[in-house]
C-alpha cells in the first residue's frame, strides 16, 4: 500500500474511533433522557401548536441563494485556474475554456433571474 492509502486508513480509523467514543461517552456521562408527551407533538419546545402551519413562502429567495452559490463556484474555479496558469503563454486554450465557462455560467444565472420576474407576487 502506498503512503496515501496508509494515511487515509489511519485518518479513517481515528475518525471512526472518535465518533464511536463520543457516542459511548454520551451514553455513559450524558443526561438521562426524559420522556414526555410533548415530544410526540409537532414542536418539542413545549408550546402547543395553534393555527395552520402551511404558509405562502416566497420562493424567489431560493433562486437568489442558488445564484449566490453559482457565483461563488465561478469565483472558486477561476481562482484555481489563475493559480494553475500564471503566465499567458501557457494558457492559450485554458483561457478560452475559462471564458467559455464564465459565459455559460453567466447565461445560466441570467436565465434563472429572468424567470424570477414571473415568480414575484
Amino acid at each position: 500500500m502506498g503512503a496515501g492509502i496508509d494515511t487515509f486508513l489511519v485518518f479513517g480509523a481515528i475518525a471512526t474511533a472518535f465518533g464511536v467514543g463520543s457516542i459511548i461517552a454520551n451514553r455513559m456521562f450524558g443526561a438521562k433522557s426524559r420522556k414526555s408527551y410533548l415530544q410526540y407533538t409537532t414542536y418539542e419546545c413545549g408550546e402547543e401548536p395553534e393555527g395552520e402551519a402551511q404558509i405562502d413562502f416566497p420562493t424567489q429567495h431560493y433562486t437568489f441563494a442558488i445564484v449566490f452559490v453559482a457565483v461563488d463556484v465561478i469565483g472558486f474555479v477561476l481562482a484555481l485556474w489563475a493559480l494553475t496558469f500564471r503566465t499567458v503563454n501557457d494558457a492559450a486554450i485554458p483561457i478560452l475554456v475559462a471564458v467559455g465557462f464564465t459565459a455559460l455560467a453567466l447565461a445560466g444565472i441570467y436565465y434563472a433571474l429572468s424567470g424570477e420576474k414571473k415568480w414575484v407576487v
